[in-house]
Order: C-alpha cells, then structure tokens, then sequence
C-alpha cells in the first residue's frame, strides 16, 4: 500500500470519528426558543417531560400529546403527529423534531433519551 493510499485513509478515519463525535445523541437539554426563530424548519431539540401535567390520549388509549420544560424552564405542549411509544410516561428526557406553532411543539416524532431513574 503507497504513503499516499495511508494519509487517504488515515484522513477519512479521522473524518469519520469526527461525524460521528459531531452527531452522536446527547442528553443536553435544548431551547424552545432556538426552534421558535427558525419558524416552521424541523429541527430536533432534547426537553424534559413534564409529567405533573399528563399525558393527552387518543381513544385507543395511545399518547397523542404531552407537555416538556427546555433549559430554561420553558413550557410548550408537545402534539405528535404519531402516537407515542407508552415508555414515555416514563422518560425523563426525549428529542422530539419538528416545529414550533406558538407555544405548541408540532412533533413529527418522538425518542426517549434518557429513562426516568
């Protein structure tokens, strides 16, 4: 294999390791507020389930909407586009993407990243 096959290599490892530091999950908690200013762009942002305000469910007895504090402490009702998984009752914080309408959350899905422990 030829020095310059290696440094190829070697770069595109590097660059990999990189992407994947870059775009692992994280259990920071985010801002409404950064999702708000990009209007109605999808966008993924981590939150803290509120679970003193309940769980909005459809006739079938799936989750349908809840609500979630940010960083700040910002509230915002969550309204899913699917159904939520059930574990969510007990999560303590998900990333949800999707978009802001005022002070609703208009989630296109839903992902536990931290269970309630």
């Amino acid at each position: 294999m030829s020095i310059r096959a290696k440094v190829v290599i070697g770069i595109v490892i590097v660059f990999g390791l990189f992407l994947f530091l870059l775009l692992a999950p994280t259990q920071e908690i985010g801002s409404f507020e950064k999702v708000r200013a990009s209007g109605e762009i999808n966008q993924a942002v981590n939150v803290m389930v509120d679970k003193s305000k309940g769980f909005e469910k459809n006739p079938a007895g799936q989750i349908i909407s809840f609500y979630a504090r940010d960083k700040v402490n910002s509230e915002a009702k969550i309204n899913l586009q699917e159904p939520a998984p059930a574990e969510i009752e007990n999560a303590q914080i998900v990333e949800v993407f999707g978009h802001m309408h005022g002070d609703n959350f208009m989630a296109i899905r839903v992902r536990i990243i931290k269970p309630a422990g």
